[in-house]
């Protein structure tokens, strides 16, 4: 395995020694959903601030967009984009076409800003790519910077500690599922709407302050 060599991101992970239970709860996805001509039942959803953990019915006239391509697919619901188990994409793509719904592809920001904890080099040149990618969003180096700081324990035990060794690509719904072991359930809400947020800023957006 190479670490990346760039800023240090990834630079002592093996110090970082989480419980077996952190471990479990960051690897463990209880999504599952079931798909009938004019709804979708929830059956259970891992992340609790969202409308899907409260919620047990989507009805196609709350849906804005569905992206196929996004892995795993997602459906956005206001401000918010619930993830389909990739296994059950035909499905959504059957409702999609049933009622209509608006289907779009989405740049996923999470896996530019999460590159670096990737199993793989991260060099100067990856890292000028994802800082160009990141500033037509309206994301700063210095904005980028501190959204890696926050994540960055959480992300080493996620990739490394677990032994999941993803070294491809790493993404909203991973960023999720790292951060909820850290946080109190008032700050994982807070870091969840502003997860949210970044995921869907437009390109060309101004700076971020």
């Amino acid at each position: 395995m190479e670490l990346p060599k760039l800023d240090s991101w990834t630079s002592g992970f093996n110090m970082f020694k989480s419980d077996e239970n952190q471990r479990l709860e960051m690897m463990s996805d209880n999504s599952s959903f079931t798909f009938h001509r004019d709804r979708i039942i929830i059956d259970s959803y891992p992340f609790k601030p969202s409308i899907a953990f409260k919620n047990n019915t989507i009805t196609p006239k709350i849906i804005d967009s569905i992206d196929l391509k996004s892995f795993p697919p997602t459906i956005k619901i206001n401000e918010e984009l619930i993830f389909i188990p990739a296994t059950q994409k035909k499905d959504l793509e059957t409702f999609a076409e049933i009622h209509n719904i608006k289907i779009v592809q989405r740049n996923d920001l999470w896996s530019w800003i999460l590159e670096p904890f990737l199993d793989t080099e991260y060099t100067a040149e990856t890292d000028d790519r994802m800082n160009t990618l990141l500033s037509r969003h309206g994301l700063s180096k210095d904005d980028i910077k501190a959204l890696r700081t926050e994540v960055k324990d959480q992300m080493l035990i996620y990739n490394f500690d677990t032994m999941l060794w993803e070294w491809c690509d790493l993404g909203l719904k991973d960023v999720l599922k790292a951060m909820r072991t850290k946080y109190s359930d008032e700050e994982f809400r807070s870091f969840y709407l502003k997860a949210m947020s970044i995921s869907q800023l437009p390109e060309n957006s101004p700076p971020s302050r």
